[in-house]
């Protein structure tokens, strides 16, 4: 389990030991079978520690696709914590219109460990801006849709994002 490994995993972020040394104590990391089975169990578990401990070897190890793919599994997800950090990066890295409609689901999340105004509302609002930045047609028809919600949050920032970008 990747748990059990995180003491050395800290070690290894922190660069306390070398590749070398973190590798020769944990081979397995090589392995990315091993790391999507990992993956697999701390979603069906609902495991936010192992997926945070996941997302330290993934940015060292393997190529973005991987992570991309666990964040569209994770945003629509309301047990963990990671929704603004993950639709940051849905904006300013991986920027593919494969995930709109997996973000415009993701706005209409209600998660219960969420305040609305602390936690809802800049999430809503990134997750606008996502699709304002992607600026496809198919982004740009999603925002016309959302901007005539009933939810007054995703009717706001929708509505900005076709004023900003010019489609109203």
């Amino acid at each position: 389990m990747i748990k059990e490994k995180l003491d050395l995993i800290l070690e290894y972020a922190t660069n306390e030991i070398s590749k070398q040394q973190f590798e020769s104590k944990f081979p397995e990391v090589k392995d990315m079978k091993y790391l999507e089975q990992e993956f697999n169990s701390a979603y069906l578990n609902k495991d936010a520690s192992a997926i945070d401990i996941i997302k330290m070897i993934t940015h060292k190890y393997y190529d973005d696709d991987f992570l991309y793919k666990m964040y569209k599994k994770l945003i629509v997800e309301c047990w963990h914590h990671q929704h603004e950090n993950i639709a940051l990066s849905f904006q300013f890295k991986y920027k593919n219109p494969d995930c709109i409609d997996t973000v415009v689901e993701a706005m209409y999340l209600h998660c219960e460990h969420w305040d609305e105004e602390d936690d809802r509302d800049p999430f809503v609002r990134k997750c606008a801006y996502i699709l304002g930045d992607l600026r496809t047609e198919y982004a740009i028809q999603k925002l016309k849709e959302l901007s005539l919600s009933s939810d007054p949050i995703i009717k706001e920032y929708s509505t900005y994002q076709l004023q900003r970008i010019g489609e109203i």
